[in-house]
């Protein structure tokens, strides 16, 4: 029998799978420009091959999810200085503008439940996602 944590985190990445598909299909776009937006929300801009391995995804598939992004105003592509080649890509207005519908509100709504916490159930709480955080990412081959 799982413990209770276990199951209220099953619980969460169900909803939050569901919270990001109602996201995407309220911004018109599907869930693997979701995860793009997410990825370079969290880490700035990223090349697309960066992107493609944070996805786990070929780079034909990235190719196209960025032009669809590019093509929305989502995303801007900034040119390499050193190899006229390669580009980064990086959020753009259109990201931001898509996000107010739900994603800002909700993490507006995260802060709100933190603040609710004392000082010493807040270091647990991040403890604990710290470190599932980086279970996530040893499994995903991410550092």
């Amino acid at each position: 029998m799982p413990s209770m944590i276990l199951s209220l985190w099953q619980q969460h990445a169900a909803l939050h799978y569901s919270f990001a598909a109602y996201a995407a299909r309220r911004m018109k776009i599907g869930l693997a420009e979701v995860a793009c937006l997410e990825q370079l929300q969290v880490n700035g801009p990223l090349t697309p091959g960066e992107i493609g391995a944070r996805l786990h995804m070929p780079s034909g598939s990235i190719t196209a999810l960025i032009d669809r992004l590019e093509h929305k105003g989502m995303i801007e592509r900034t040119p390499s200085r050193n190899d006229r080649r390669s580009y980064s890509v990086s959020l753009a207005a259109g990201a931001w503008k898509a996000a107010e519908l739900d994603l800002i509100p909700m993490a507006g709504a995260i802060d709100a439940i933190a603040n609710e916490l004392s000082p010493a159930e807040r270091q647990a709480v991040e403890r604990f996602l710290e470190s599932l955080n980086a279970e996530l990412a040893a499994h995903c081959g991410e550092k």
